[in-house]
Order: structure tokens, then C-alpha cells, then sequence
């Protein structure tokens, strides 16, 4: 059963063939019928819908149906009769047809050539052997024929892959859905570089955003609590994490500081490696579990040069001073080795500030992965969840109720930065951004990327192959397991099939994308397609433009916006099946107009529709949260 998918409908939408020009090659075979004879064995052959004259090999009667092959296009269409004609003038059967071309008579082989006759594809005997071959690798013969037709409608590489990658976009499988599914089977193998790598984007992408917000929490208090110069900030941090229950209030806070120091050096994070103080962390967390007072002195040594030569100039004086002093106190023999935990926190400490500045330089990802390696040393239960989540939705009367001014202050930054990280619906150019990151991230725009960094060498390649698609044909490449390169390939094929789809032919656009969102403890696909004229520079003309933008939602459900622009006038259909669509709509479209006319644009009409086909099956899976959110009564959220 076919679930009623907004992408099907997007990219069949053109399945009309009626008015599509033909196109002959040598070689392909037509099923055509003779209306006119003239001298020299020229004929009027109507194919279809359309009428073409063509040079006959042999001379054939008025109104005979017949399957011809086109011999040459040079000059004028040459036709070469394959059989002689039905009964009463009617077409031929296919299965002789496929005799004459030495393919099986199988049922497959039948409805496949019916299929291309009927939709008037380009036939040969190539085409349709390769497609028989495919289709029994198809989970769905029907999608398997559709993805035949795009491709060769669309005039795309008649390949494989292309072919897996269009019927990928026919399932209705949410991208988000083959994320989280490569992503379990990449936890059950052995680590790799390209699979770390892999883990670490899909998994920021996969999460709700209750999971993210606190993430970005922790990692705010554990950064505060472990690099912060500042003592009080510190004491803060850390028994804001006991009172919460992310730490054992048993537990020393020195032998938690060495256990996330630990924690950091086991961690493979290519993040640092460009950092030789970051780098030599690892080996001296190493050195001091053996206890050698030699190569403990050497290490410290190379440290503190590195942190005095540093070209940045921005490593900490405090942290540098830390540790001269342990260093010091080692070579006259002040402390024992290997250096017990008070000490330990107190090299720890300078450590890691020297981790705080230089992720302090990073991009927000990047940042974010190298914190969250230490966030497993927490307890991190429901309960101390939920005690924080709490937290960061009070008001400012109940946090001076119930916290202390510097616990205070630290909600306060937490929230901060939650909401620079977080999705900022109420901002439209942050949105624009984040979206356009997820887009980038997938790596939907790889290809032209890496062709603008092949051009312009100086930029930042590296980044670029930090994307899930090249890091899946990285993947790809390696030795995985069956079950792992299953999961890879599923999801690189639906990224390439929206690729595929997002077209330019002549002075028209077309773009089409999908991307995994979150609402709270709701996940979600966004499906857009954005099609129209394009500009001097290459993009879609703002003036004229078609927007349709589908989503599949807790309260609404399956909800669908046509936005349509013309000279900046714009008329919007909302499709859904709910009969209040247009009462819950109501208090939004004066604001709506507003803020549409300080952009220039003006709006015409806003119509609300139930989907038109009445015997539209049902989706065969909706979102669905396992707790639903108590302050909202039928609206997910406003844009």
C-alpha cells in the first residue's frame, strides 16, 4: 500500500507524457502506426500523440500498427520494420516482440515492455533487460516502474544507482528514519574513523530537541566546572551537577575531574589534532598511570614550551603557571608518583582551560563534540534530567526562589546558549541559516561545493568531506559489515535521489530536498520543494516562485503548504484534513500579512483544503510523541 507522500507527487507530477517532445536514437524501438504513404517509401508514422515523417525500409499499408526500430536519425528518421502487422491493423503482441529481440516471455518481461509502450519511453534491448534486472531487486514492482520512468523521463544515467536512488525517494521512508538505523548498526561494530565521524554528525541530527537542549546544558556546566579560571564559578558548576544528580554527592570532585580527564584522552577526536598541546594529553594521562618521573618530566616540559610558543597567544598564563609548579615540585621531588588525585586535579584543571581556549576557536559541531566526550562520566538519569529540563524552563521569579544568585547566573547562560543553538522559529533568518546547515551537513550541495573548492583551492576543503554523504562513501570503501553497508547505502541513495530530482532546464529551477527536524520530544522529516525561473546569478527568482513545504506533525498531522508567488503577490493553500484548520489559522494572518509586507511581498489569498482524492490511502506511519505536550491543544508550533 502507497502512502499519500507529497515527494511522490512532486516528482511525478510530469508523468503526463501527452505533450513531451519526441526524441529518437538508433537503436530504439516504437510503436507506431502508418496514416500516410508518399513516393520512396516515406511515410507518415504517428507515434503516440505526435506525427513524424520517416524513410521506411520496406513499404507498408495505411492504418498497420507496427513495432519499429529507428535505424538513423541523420538527416531524417530511418525505420526498420521489426514484424509484420496484427490482425485488423492491430499492434502487434509484445510477446513476439520480445522473441524478436531474444528476451524471455515471462510475465515481468510482459508488463515491463507494456509499461514502456504505454508511457512512451525510448525502447531497446539494453534498456529493457537492464530494467527486468533491476526490478527483481525492487521491494515494489510499481516503484520499480516508476523509478524507470523518472529516470529515463528526466533523461538522467540509465545506471544502477540512479535507478536505487529514485526509488528510494519513492518509499516513504523519513530520512531521519535511515539515520537513526545506520546508526544503531554502526554501535553494534568496532569503530572506525570515517564510522566515528558519521556517528557524531547523525547523531546531533537525530535527536530531539529536548535530548539537544540538554546536552548543551551539560556540556555548559561541565565546561564551566572543569576549564573555568574563575574558583567560585567552578565550586558552582560542580555542586549545581551534585544537586541535580548528575554526581554522587559522595563522590570527591578530584576524582571526578581525573576521571573526565580520562575520559578525554581515550576519546578520538580529530577535532584537536591540530592542537600539539591538546595532542600530547593522551601521553600524559599514559605516563603518570606507569609512574616514569623521567618521561613525566619531559612531557610536562614539551607542554609548557608549547603553551609559551603558542602563536596565538591565547593560552592561559594561569594554566601555563599550574604547570610550571607541578612541573617544579616533580623535579625536586615534592610529590610522589603516579600523582594522586589532588595533584592530578590540579594539572587536570590547567588542562583543561588549555582544551577550553582551543575549542573555544572551533566551530559550534566541532565544539560540541569534543565537551560531549566527558558527559558520559555523569549520571545521567531521568530524574536528573528532568530536574534540569525544569530548570531551564522556570521563570526568573522561581529561579530566585529556588536557586542562589550564582546558580542563577549560570541558568541564565545555559539558556543563552541553548537558544543560539537551538531552532529560533520566531526568526526567519535563523531559520534560513539552520535549515541551510542541515542542507550542507547531509551534504545535498557536496558536489557543487567540492566543484567551487576545486576552483578556488585556498578555501576550507576540509570541511567539506565532513558531510554525511562523503563520509558514507567513505564508509562505503572500507571493510563493514553486511548490515552496516545495507543501512549506508539506503541513505545515501535517498540523499542522492533528492539530488537527482533538484533539476535546472533552461531558464527554470528546480529544487528539492528533505531534512530531519525536531520539535521538542517530536521528530520529523521536512519535505521542500522550491521550483521557479532563476536570476541573472543562477538562483530562484524571489518574484516568481512555487514553495511547497510538507511536514508530518504530532497535533496536525499531515499537513501540506502550496506558497505560489507572482510578482511578489502571494496566494497560499494549506492542505489538511482537519475540518478547524482555518479557526486555529485565524489569529496568525494579520501578523502573517504584516510581516510579509516589510519583506515587499503581498498576500493575496489563503485558502484551506482537504486533500482532493477522496480514496487517498492513509500514511502508513504518522509521528507520534510518547508523552504529549500538555501546554499545547492542537497546534505543533508557529512559523
Amino acid at each position: 500500500m502507497r502512502a499519500s507522500n507529497i515527494v511522490q507527487d512532486l516528482i511525478t507530477q510530469d508523468k503526463r507524457t501527452t505533450n513531451r517532445p519526441l526524441t529518437f536514437r538508433p537503436g530504439q524501438i516504437i510503436s507506431g502506426k502508418v496514416l500516410k504513404l508518399f513516393p520512396n517509401q516515406i511515410a507518415e508514422v504517428q507515434v503516440g500523440s505526435q506525427k513524424v515523417i520517416a524513410q521506411l525500409e520496406v513499404g507498408l499499408s495505411v492504418n498497420d500498427r507496427h513495432f519499429f526500430q529507428v535505424q538513423s536519425i541523420d538527416g531524417q528518421v530511418q525505420l526498420k520494420v521489426l514484424e509484420s502487422p496484427g490482425l485488423n491493423g492491430k499492434q502487434p503482441s509484445v510477446e513476439n516482440l520480445l522473441k524478436q529481440l531474444n528476451l524471455p516471455v515471462t510475465k515481468e518481461y510482459v508488463s515491463l515492455l507494456q509499461f514502456f509502450l504505454r508511457e512512451q519511453l525510448p525502447i531497446t534491448k539494453d534498456t529493457i533487460h537492464m530494467a527486468a534486472e533491476w526490478l527483481k531487486s525492487s521491494d515494489s514492482f510499481q516503484e520499480g516502474l516508476e523509478g524507470i520512468r523518472l529516470l529515463l523521463t528526466k533523461q538522467l544515467p540509465f545506471t544502477k544507482d540512479v535507478f536505487h536512488s529514485l526509488t528510494s525517494i519513492l518509499k516513504n521512508e523519513p530520512m531521519s528514519l535511515l539515520m537513526e538505523n545506520l546508526l544503531t548498526q554502526i554501535k553494534g561494530e568496532i569503530p572506525t574513523e570515517s564510522s566515528n565521524k558519521l556517528s557524531a554528525i547523525l547523531t546531533e541530527m537525530t535527536i530531539t530537541e529536548k535530548e539537544k537542549i540538554s546536552n548543551i546544558a551539560l556540556m555548559k556546566l561541565v565546561k564551566d566546572w572543569l576549564s573555568s579560571p574563575d574558583q567560585l564559578k567552578s565550586k558552582t558548576a560542580f555542586h549545581f551537577l551534585q544537586n541535580t544528580g548528575f554526581i554522587s554527592t559522595n563522590a570527591s570532585e578530584e576524582s571526578m575531574v581525573q576521571q573526565g580527564l580520562e575520559k578525554w584522552a581515550k576519546a578520538d577526536l580529530v577535532q584537536t589534532k591540530s592542537s600539539p598541546a591538546l595532542n600530547i594529553i593522551p601521553e600524559l594521562v599514559e605516563i603518570n598511570r606507569t609512574g616514569s618521573r623521567e618521561e613525566l618530566i619531559l612531557t610536562l616540559t614539551k607542554l609548557q614550551n608549547i603553551i609559551k610558543n603558542d602563536a596565538n597567544g591565547g593560552m592561559d598564563s594561569k594554566a601555563l603557571s599550574e604547570i610550571q609548579k607541578v612541573l617544579s615540585d616533580i623535579r625536586n621531588s615534592n610529590i610522589a608518583l603516579p600523582l594522586n588525585e589532588r595533584d592530578m586535579k590540579a594539572l587536570a584543571q590547567a588542562i583543561f582551560q588549555l582544551l577550553a581556549q582551543e575549542t573555544d576557536r572551533m566551530e559550534l559541531p566541532n565544539r560540541t563534540a569534543v565537551w560531549k566526550q566527558i558527559l558520559p562520566i555523569l549520571n545521567q538519569t531521568h530524574q536528573s534530567l528532568s530536574k534540569l529540563d525544569n530548570m531551564l524552563f522556570m521563570d526568573q521569579a522561581e529561579l530566585s526562589t529556588n536557586l542562589s544568585n550564582e546558580e542563577q547566573t549560570l541558568i541564565n547562560q545555559m539558556k543563552n546558549d541553548i537558544k543560539l543553538a537551538g531552532m529560533q522559529w520566531e526568526n526567519s533568518h535563523a531559520v534560513k541559516d539552520q535549515i541551510k546547515h542541515l542542507i550542507q551537513s547531509i551534504g545535498l550541495s557536496y558536489e557543487h561545493e567540492l566543484l567551487s573548492a576545486l576552483k578556488n583551492p585556498e578555501g576550507d576543503t576540509a570541511n567539506k568531506a565532513e558531510t554525511v554523504k562523503p563520509l558514507l562513501m567513505q564508509l562505503l570503501s572500507e571493510e563493514v559489515s553486511p548490515a552496516i553497508k545495507d543501512a549506508a547505502e539506503k541513505l545515501l541513495f535517498k540523499i542522492t535521489g533528492f539530488q537527482l530530482l533538484s533539476q535546472e532546464v533552461g531558464p527554470l529551477l528546480q529544487y528539492v530536498f528533505q531534512v530531519p527536524l525536531s520539535f521538542r520530544e517530536i521528530k520529523s522529516d521536512l519535505t521542500m520543494q522550491w521550483s521557479g525561473r532563476k536570476t541573472e546569478n543562477g538562483k530562484i527568482d524571489p518574484n516568481f516562485c512555487r514553495v511547497l513545504f510538507y511536514l508530518n506533525l504530532n497535533q496536525l498531522k499531515e499537513t501540506i503548504v502550496d506558497l505560489q508567488v507572482q510578482n511578489r503577490v502571494m496566494n497560499i493553500s494549506i492542505i489538511n484534513e482537519r475540518t478547524d484548520m482555518r479557526m486555529l489559522a485565524a489569529p496568525f494572518i494579520a501578523q502573517l500579512k504584516e510581516n510579509l509586507i516589510k519583506i515587499n511581498y503581498q498576500l493575496s489569498s489563503i485558502a484551506f483544503e482537504k486533500p482532493k482524492d477522496e480514496n487517498v490511502n492513509k500514511l502508513k506511519e504518522t509521528i507520534s510523541s510518547r508523552s504529549a505536550m500538555s501546554h499545547v491543544n492542537g497546534v505543533d508550533f508557529r512559523i
